[in-house]
């Protein structure tokens, strides 16, 4: 691999792969409609984890800290994200990703919170400054009812690539999206 774009992309289905084969804990999850962002942060890294070396480097919940990104006090900030992973590669020429993961509300009036939660993601993964590596919001929209997609809306923002749809037994599905987010929009990695 060679160019971000293409790094980022691979990480992204992975990732999803991972999650269509745990459709039926999907499933259940989405029933209870409580979050678990968490449980989705731990299937992403195990999933990069497992992925047969294609990755170089993956950290489950890393600090921004670990990035140069330093808190109101000038200290390492302590916030954490969901996932980062290095490609392998020549020094100079390696490839990064890190990654937030939200998961909307199926519809249930929680959308102020989420809509926070997602904004909050935005900010740190804006602190980065990052202009070559990869930023990513991944977003999952669950929606447990049958026979009606979910949505993840997009804010205007370009995807990485194609949306992901996840059907659960016994009906409804989930969508996963990618975005990339830099203070640049002209830096921003989007899909053809």
């Amino acid at each position: 691999m060679d160019d971000t774009h293409g790094f980022a992309a691979d990480v992204f289905h992975t990732v999803c792969a991972r999650l269509a084969g745990q459709a039926a804990d999907l499933a259940h999850l989405v029933a209870t409609d409580a979050p678990f962002d968490g449980w989705l942060e731990g299937e992403a890294y195990l999933a990069c984890r497992s992925a047969g070396g294609r990755f170089g480097e993956v950290e489950f919940r890393p600090t921004y800290g670990s990035e140069g990104v330093t808190g109101a006090d000038g200290r390492p900030s302590a916030a954490r994200g969901g996932l980062r992973v290095g490609g392998v590669g020549d020094p100079g020429h390696h490839l990064w990703l890190f990654a937030e993961f939200v998961v909307a509300p199926a519809r249930n009036g929680r959308n102020e919170d989420w809509q926070a939660r997602t904004e909050a993601a935005i900010a740190r993964l804006l602190g980065l400054g990052w202009k070559r590596s990869a930023a990513l919001l991944i977003v999952l929209a669950a929606d447990s009812r049958d026979g009606e997609p979910a949505d993840v809306p997009s804010w205007g923002q370009p995807p990485l690539t194609d949306a992901v749809l996840i059907p659960l037994p016994g009906g409804g599905s989930v969508v996963v999206r990618a975005f990339d987010v830099k203070p640049d929009p002209a830096d921003t990695l989007a899909g053809p």
